[in-house]
């Protein structure tokens, strides 16, 4: 079944099944056409015969005919040689072929051959099949109708047929074999533009070519080049709606910063309650800002990150901020994952964020492949999360802590990237003590 569920399968199935039933059809009607002409070479043979003893058969004053001149083929006068005749008047022999010997022919009783009503199939003297023609004939000179029997040994006109159909067999199904090599090398041949889109479509997915290059046949080339139009176009929404998002967090990020000057001139009193105010519309902002870089996410096509040297550059910076702390980092140099180099930076940066502010000494950071997917693993030697904490922490509008500033985005944001790409999010328990974040994402071809 799962043969029939591809093209190439489903055009084998159909050449095959073409070619089987044109072959049985074309063999069926050369075995019937050959058999039909051996058996009526076999039938005149056996009538020129039948005539060339008529013109040897004279009648003798007492009104019997007899066989002036002996038949010019002499297999009639050897015993049982397998060419007989017999001359008959009602039920009496009056003459017979030397070949017979003493041994008798009868017609009478057996089945017609070859659908002439002249014709039989019996056995010789010598249990040998037999071709029999029999013809009443009313001779010259006499007023008696006598039966006129014709023999001939069949066997060598079955081995013949055998032969023949052993042959025809043996061409047909070399002619098959060539026919489905052909059908298939046409198949091949025919579906190897989807075969090379196919292979164009990855490496675009994978980040290596923009769009499609290669000329396709005409009934391809219209799809690739709306394809490339759909690309170009999801490109260009895609940098508008982040060059806005980017001009929003700009023009955003100055009236706050002079709002939150503004607050320091105030009584304390007042300055907690609008602080806590503006660190809200912050975080509304910084929200919605990552949802909308979220969305255009979602759409992207042609995108590669090669993991470990992201993972090293973050951990290099975040070295820096948080001086003492050792990473064992359990990472290939070959894996890359089909996100976006900012993309990924945020999320892998948000969950080292936590993993160095929390841990106490050691970070762990592993991989592993399981189909076309990387998980990425951060554990820390930290103080971790209740099972509650763990289960609100990738929550939407949930912070981890609200007291220690973080990246900007939070473990919600972290999700819903993740989600954007198809992956996810997990957070549990570490071997190490602390927390550890497993952040799965689409793998893409190794990076070299």
């Amino acid at each position: 079944m799962r043969l029939v569920r591809t093209l190439r399968g489903r055009l084998v199935v159909i050449a095959m099944v073409w070619c089987g039933l044109f072959l049985f059809a074309t063999g069926f009607s050369l075995q019937t056409m050959m058999r039909n002409y051996w058996q009526e070479a076999e039938a005149d043979g056996l009538r020129l015969q039948l005539y060339d003893l008529l013109s040897r058969l004279e009648i003798q004053p007492d009104g019997m005919p007899v066989v002036t001149e002996p038949m010019a083929d002499p297999r009639y006068r050897q015993p049982y040689s397998g060419y007989y005749w017999q001359l008959e008047l009602g039920e009496t022999v009056v003459s017979r072929s030397r070949s017979l010997w003493d041994a008798h022919l009868s017609a009478h009783g057996l089945k017609s051959a070859f659908g002439d009503p002249d014709l039989f199939v019996g056995k010789g003297p010598n249990k040998e099949p037999l071709l029999i023609m029999t013809r009443t004939v009313l001779l010259p000179g006499s007023d008696r109708v006598f039966t006129l029997v014709m023999a001939k040994d069949s066997s060598a006109l079955t081995q013949t047929l055998k032969k023949t159909r052993i042959s025809l067999f043996l061409g047909l199904g070399f002619a098959a074999t060539g026919l489905v090599l052909g059908f298939m090398f046409q198949i091949l041949y025919g579906l190897r533009p989807l075969h090379l889109l196919r292979r164009e479509l990855s490496r675009v997915h994978q980040g290596h070519q923009e769009g499609f290059r290669l000329r396709y046949p005409l009934e391809i080339q219209p799809l690739v080049e709306d394809i490339n139009r759909l690309l170009h176009h999801y490109g260009e929404l895609l940098q508008r709606a982040r060059s806005h998002t980017g001009n929003l967090a700009h023009a955003l990020k100055t009236p706050l910063s002079i709002m939150r000057n503004q607050v320091t001139q105030l009584p304390p009193e007042d300055q907690a309650a609008l602080g806590e105010q503006l660190d809200q519309i912050q975080r509304h902002i910084d929200y919605h800002l990552g949802k909308a870089r979220v969305t255009g996410a979602a759409k992207i096509l042609g995108v590669s990150t090669p993991v470990r040297a992201r993972v090293e550059y973050i951990c290099r910076a975040f070295s820096r901020l948080y001086p003492g702390k050792t990473v064992d980092l359990q990472v290939p140099v070959n894996l890359a994952v089909g996100v976006e180099e900012q993309d990924f930076d945020e999320m892998v940066g948000n969950l080292l964020e936590n993993a160095f502010k929390w841990s106490a000494s050691q970070l762990r950071i592993s991989s592993a492949e399981l189909g076309g997917w990387i998980t990425l693993r951060i554990e820390d030697d930290g103080p971790g999360m209740s099972e509650d904490q763990i289960a609100k922490a990738v929550l939407r509008g949930v912070r981890l802590d609200e007291k220690v500033p973080g990246s900007g985005l939070g473990l919600n944001i972290v999700s819903d990237l993740a989600e954007a790409y198809r992956g996810s999010l997990i957070m549990g328990r570490a071997e190490l003590g602390g927390l550890a974040a497993s952040l799965s994402l689409p793998k893409v071809a190794r990076v070299e």
